[in-house]
């Protein structure tokens, strides 16, 4: 008979891994649809509304990859009901209702500063459902955004990249997470 053997590097792996209990449960996100607030001379242009749904889709994306749950975004649109770029910036008590209305805990809200005709910056408030309140905005400068779409996809896949992974700071700061599992996504 042969018997085999436990390595106890092995016992004690499994044991340290018990005793952490299960990875702790992430709050969902939703996010609306990016908001366009154009503070350029230029009108706005077909290359904007590209840019901003595209942008949308990356936070979504990049929340998802991260093991955020994610609101569908085929849910009504609080945009829709308040269009323009400074109600909702300025009534987080909306953005917080909606966002309860899709069973989230956290909302992203954000908007495009168009700046000019080849820069631009990407706003994000951070919306606790539960507080019905902004804990935080977060913004990073695009350059060349509409300029050519290779550049765009690119700098929508980076700027979200960057702003997920500090919205999700933001989020575990406000939950009191110390924790690395706070912060999954680096960008």
């Amino acid at each position: 008979m042969t018997r085999e053997r436990i390595h106890p590097l092995a016992i004690l792996t499994a044991l340290l891994l018990s005793a952490a209990g299960p990875a702790p449960q992430r709050p969902t996100v939703a996010v609306a649809p990016v908001l366009l607030h154009n503070l350029s001379a230029n009108a706005d242009t077909r290359e904007d509304s590209a840019a901003i749904i595209q942008l949308t889709e990356q936070a979504r994306a990049r929340l998802a990859g991260c093991g955020y749950p994610v609101t569908p975004g085929s849910a009504p649109s609080v945009t829709a009901d308040h269009p323009g770029s400074s109600y909702l910036w300025e009534h987080s008590d909306v953005v917080a209702e909606w966002g309860a209305a899709q069973h989230a805990d956290w909302v992203l809200l954000s908007r495009l500063d168009r700046i000019g005709p080849w820069i631009a910056e990407w706003e994000v408030q951070v919306v606790s459902v539960k507080l019905q309140r902004a804990v935080d905005t977060r913004v990073v400068e695009l350059k060349g955004l509409g300029r050519d779409t290779t550049l765009t996809a690119h700098m929508s896949s980076r700027g979200a990249a960057w702003l997920i992974d500090q919205t999700t700071q933001s989020i575990a700061h406000a939950n009191a997470d110390t924790a690395a599992a706070g912060r999954p996504c680096h960008a």
